[in-house]
């Protein structure tokens, strides 16, 4: 897949970008846009897009708190440039469709960009970077690095290349046979659980089952799970899914001695019920732990909690992905002159050489080296003993290496591809 398509080459611009004195609508009526559609003398509006309904929306729940606690954080600063930063959203439902509907809404509400994170960015991607919109936040995809107008601070799965990362973490606490569970229905959800096998392979760890799940054969492939005697579990599913996994292998005498999901930060599910399920399990982070308590992480808690005090306990992965998307943002704002528009916005965020979002990113980020790169280090978390709390699990971030070559699709997988399209979610 091509990664590289934005260096050097020319931007589209006449006709998608309003020149300074453009005018505009927004839902609230009719605005005066002074540099380009979203951008008044005193105010930038930005579009929210994510799921807050159907059935992928409990993992997205915190992500559009975590956008409008970093922008209430700038505008109590003075802004960007003298101007406020405001926000519109939109609901994509879970759905395919509603995902390039919601957008266009967004665009015509008078959004400037839109941040974004959802399980169906593939559906508007190619209009948005037709109209030559800034996109800024979680890839859910690989496509997003096809896109020149789009920019993310994560990227944990390729349909090309792989890390040593996941496997060599693995290694460490003892796997030997690894069990790959995947959804069927999503694209990227194979997508994580081909770079996984491929970094348990780097790691010396044979995968000795991979198979779709869901809550109704959970009995049945468990059963079989266990009948193969891995003694890892990676899961590149809801987590849902991955507890009931856990549940029912622990029932049947097989807990596993490793269990991995990168879906499984959220102090929400560390309730009664799910501890014993969930203690010692590990969660890969794209973002350094907040059990750190760096200073980026405490002025990160201390303004959810101003506000966003909806979000409690705000140690919740999609908050944490909302604010380093509005975070983002910021960053690119604060290239412009005093009258951005989309196509400078855009120059400008690509021309940030050295983003970690305040410290709370493992390593920085270059966006003018190129776009696709996946992340190599990761920062491992675990549930304690107890099934209370996180715990940092290594002294520092863990890095691995490029495992750039892939080797044939599995059959499960490969069979899986066939019914899954486009479709899909990283688990961020």
């Amino acid at each position: 897949m091509f990664r590289s398509k934005l260096i050097g080459t020319a931007l589209v611009t006449a006709a998608l970008v309003s020149a300074c004195g453009a005018g505009g609508s927004t839902q609230s009526g009719t605005a005066t846009w002074t540099c380009a559609p979203g951008v008044t003398d005193d105010e930038i509006t930005v579009g929210v897009l994510y799921p807050d309904s159907g059935a992928m929306s409990a993992q997205y729940t915190g992500y559009r708190s975590g956008v409008e606690a970093r922008m209430a954080e700038q505008n109590a600063a003075g802004g960007v440039g003298g101007r406020r930063i405001t926000t519109i959203w939109r609901d994509d439902e879970s759905s395919p469709g509603v995902n390039l509907r919601a957008a266009k809404d967004l665009v015509t509400a008078g959004a400037f960009a839109i941040l974004e994170h959802t399980a169906y960015s593939e559906q508007s991607a190619p209009w948005l970077d037709q109209q030559h919109i800034p996109v800024v936040g979680v890839a859910d995809q690989p496509l997003w690095a096809d896109h020149p107008n789009m920019f993310t601070y994560t990227y944990v799965a390729d349909d090309t290349e792989a890390t040593t990362t996941l496997g060599q973490f693995v290694q460490s606490r003892g796997g030997t046979r690894a069990a790959l569970i995947i959804t069927s229905a999503t694209r990227a959800s194979l997508l994580y659980a081909e770079s996984a096998r491929r970094s348990l392979a780097a790691a010396g760890i044979p995968v000795v089952f991979e198979e779709p799940i869901d809550g109704i054969t959970m009995p049945d492939v468990v059963g079989r799970i266990v009948r193969t005697g891995a003694d890892t579990l990676v899961a590149a599913t809801s987590l849902d899914i991955y507890i009931g996994t856990l549940i029912t292998a622990a029932e049947r005498g097989h807990p596993f001695g490793t269990a991995v999901s990168p879906a499984g930060y959220d102090m929400r599910v560390l309730v009664s019920g799910l501890r014993q399920a969930l203690a010692g399990t590990y969660t890969p982070l794209p973002f350094t732990a907040l059990e750190r308590g760096l200073p980026a992480h405490r002025d990160y808690l201390s303004a959810m909690t101003r506000h966003a005090p909806e979000i409690q306990p705000p140690s919740q992965q999609s908050a944490v992905n909302g604010w380093i998307s509005a975070d983002l943002f910021l960053r690119g704002l604060r290239t412009q002159g005093h009258c951005p528009t989309r196509d400078s916005y855009i120059r400008g965020l690509r021309g940030v050489t050295d983003y970690d979002a305040g410290g709370l990113l493992t390593q920085k980020i270059n966006f003018s080296a190129g776009q696709g790169r996946l992340d190599r280090c990761a920062d491992f978390v675990r549930v304690s003993a107890t099934g209370d709390v996180f715990e940092v699990v290594e002294p520092q971030p863990r890095c691995g290496e490029l495992v750039p070559a892939a080797p044939a699709v599995t059959a499960a997988t490969a069979a899986a591809q066939d019914g899954a399209g486009r479709s899909g979610h990283l688990l961020t």
